[in-house]
């Protein structure tokens, strides 16, 4: 975007401020709107090469037309509506924001769809067993949201679908209640990986660590656990409280693609049940790159070693790395751009940031033609507040045809981000 054309643009907002007196994008008051009037005042020669620029409005309201109460993820989907999952259930928008159908749910924390069109959520639900009510996590599997006409074609339980307490321990203990689902992933075949996280992490016990990334068939079959994937110890195949998992799935228009089970596996430096106020130490790697390896023996999962190695290619590589020490506070959630772009994206709710990268894991976007340097060119952004580049403990993220949403959990709000590589 040209500096003139920039100037033309934020004259026109500021007519419609000043003479409508509309408030979509914020009050004359606000910071919204101060660093709107902010970028206008933007010297030649100062605009970035690359940036990604706030679309408006942002969306505040939920699929019942009610106001969004904590909105904890997001995602488009491959039918090109907008699914959201807030403290009241699932929400569903059309891409301009408007309200299309709604589903209460309690606690709902995560969603996704298969390329069957099949939408997953990460929830709770209540049960009663043996004389008392037990509220355990679930996995709802939905077939027809696209159509309108939902129904529940299965649900995950922890801990009855877990395989490895199938045959020895399958009731509930009192620790159950303290687990929950985190994050559902789609792989090619439509089997998905599930992150799930939870007090009880004894490698010795009958139990598999609830610190884990579990693989069920689109049926919902639990066919294995990936006990690589250290629960505690921090290393560079490890799922210590793991938040968000996600895989290069692309449409279902595309037919053929390579059936890798690699994934992506954000970790919490937060065990459950941390105090308010506690500030754990920081993880080394809190986002990890997974890669999945046929073997005689079946699958081996192991470290992502071309994004490792892109690391210790230094400055003259990029200005940050994906494999940067301490690059994370609390990472909540991951987003892959399956246009081909093959960018990642993860927000940050202990930095209240967006950061991206590109599939090699240099941080940034491809520089645009004409730029300085031919170097991925750093785009990431935040900063607590609620501005119109700021977040406040965001949860969720998503991507879709160029546009990144960001479910800004503190704002009440689901951002939009449009990346602009129009310069001078």
């Amino acid at each position: 975007m040209t500096y003139r054309f920039r100037h033309i643009l934020f004259l026109g907002l500021l007519a419609v401020f000043v003479w409508s007196g509309c408030d979509a994008f914020g009050s004359k008051d606000d910071a919204t709107t101060d660093e709107i009037f902010e970028e206008g005042r933007t010297p030649p020669g100062l605009v970035n090469e690359a940036e990604y620029v706030p679309l408006f409005p942002f969306f505040s309201r939920g699929g019942d037309g009610a106001p969004l109460e904590n909105p904890q993820d997001i995602y488009v989907g491959f039918d090109e509506l907008i699914y959201v999952v807030d403290e009241r259930g699932l929400h569903i928008l059309d891409l301009a924001g408007r309200p299309a159908n709604f589903l209460p749910l309690n606690d709902a924390s995560s969603v996704i769809q298969d390329r069957r069109l099949h939408v997953y959520v990460t929830a709770r639900r209540d049960t009663m067993l043996s004389g008392r009510l037990w509220n355990l996590p679930v996995v709802y599997r939905y077939s027809g949201l696209t159509t309108g006409t939902p129904v529940i074609e299965d649900i995950i339980w922890h801990p009855f679908d877990d395989d490895s307490r199938r045959f020895n321990r399958p009731d509930p203990i009192a620790t159950d209640e303290q687990v929950d689902f985190t994050g559902v992933a789609v792989l090619p075949d439509n089997n998905i990986y599930v992150t799930r996280r939870g007090p009880v992490n004894d490698r010795g016990t009958i139990i598999l660590p609830h610190n884990t990334v579990m693989e069920f068939t689109p049926e919902g079959v639990n066919n294995q656990a990936i006990l690589v994937l250290h629960p505690t110890q921090p290393t560079l195949r490890s799922a210590v409280y793991p938040t968000d998992v996600i895989t290069e799935v692309h449409p279902p228009q595309r037919s053929s693609f390579p059936n890798r089970r690699d994934f992506i596996v954000a970790q919490s430096p937060y065990p459950v049940g941390t105090e308010p106020g506690v500030v754990p130490d920081s993880l080394r790697f809190a986002v990890l790159s997974i890669i999945g390896v046929e073997t005689p023996d079946g699958i081996e999962f192991r470290p992502d070693t071309p994004l490792l190695q892109a690391s210790s290619a230094g400055s003259d590589a990029g200005d940050g790395f994906f494999y940067e020490e301490f690059k994370f506070g609390n990472p909540t959630d991951l987003a892959f751009a399956a246009d081909g772009s093959n960018y990642i994206y993860v927000v940050d709710s202990d930095k209240d940031s967006l950061f991206v990268f590109t599939g090699s894991g240099i941080e940034g976007v491809a520089a645009p033609p004409g730029a300085r340097s031919t170097k991925p060119v750093v785009v990431s952004f935040g900063g607590t507040g609620d501005g119109a580049t700021q977040f406040r403990d965001p949860m969720g993220v998503t991507y879709f045809d160029e546009t990144v949403f960001v479910a800004d959990t503190g704002n009440n709000r689901i951002s939009r981000f449009r990346l602009n590589t129009d310069f001078e």
